[in-house]
């Protein structure tokens, strides 16, 4: 059902996660390379027209994993932003908040050959913007990004956001 296995579950690491694709089969790997490399936002629309996002947990905030500056205002959009949007409209009682910015411009995590380069990539690499700290102690947050493949950027998020007193997190991904 996506829970975090109670023996994987670090104080500070993800509740859950819910992959909607297998990024190994070949349609779904053309649509997330065709959003990130193609500049295609309008797939998202197209891939996702058809969900309904029921979730068996109430989440507070829908909040996308932020893209350095340098590397949104080059690709012209952040593709874990629009995929939020698609589903924040369709979970009307949740509001989207960018609460989290990237701080660092790390490389790519596709370039990483393995889990343990992916996490010292990105250790760091997230902070709670100013404007959320000390408001969201207690709060229950679906991270939403475009891939989950070691993870590694999801559950740096989450820790932020549980150091943060986020009481819970579950990632939602396009494809795992």
């Amino acid at each position: 059902m996506g829970w975090t296995h109670t023996g994987c579950k670090t104080r500070h690491g993800m509740d859950g996660l819910i992959a909607i694709y297998v990024y190994q089969e070949p349609i779904a790997r053309a649509v997330v390379d065709g959003i990130k490399y193609g500049f295609n936002k309008k797939l998202i629309n197209i891939v996702l027209a058809n969900f309904c996002f029921e979730m068996g947990e109430q989440f507070d905030l829908l909040v996308p994993v932020p893209l350095y500056y340098y590397r949104e205002n080059w690709r012209g959009f952040n593709q874990a932003e629009l995929i939020a949007e698609v589903v924040r409209s369709q979970m009307s009682d949740v509001r989207l908040e960018k609460l989290l910015m990237r701080v660092r411009n790390t490389k790519q995590q596709v370039t990483m050959k393995t889990k343990e380069a992916r996490e010292k990539n990105i250790k760091g690499a997230f902070r709670i913007s100013e404007k959320w700290k000390g408001k969201i102690r207690g709060k229950k947050i679906l991270l939403v990004d475009d891939v989950f493949t070691s993870g590694a950027d999801m559950r740096e998020c989450a820790k932020v956001l549980k150091k943060a007193g986020v009481e819970l997190v579950w990632g939602l991904a396009l494809a795992h």
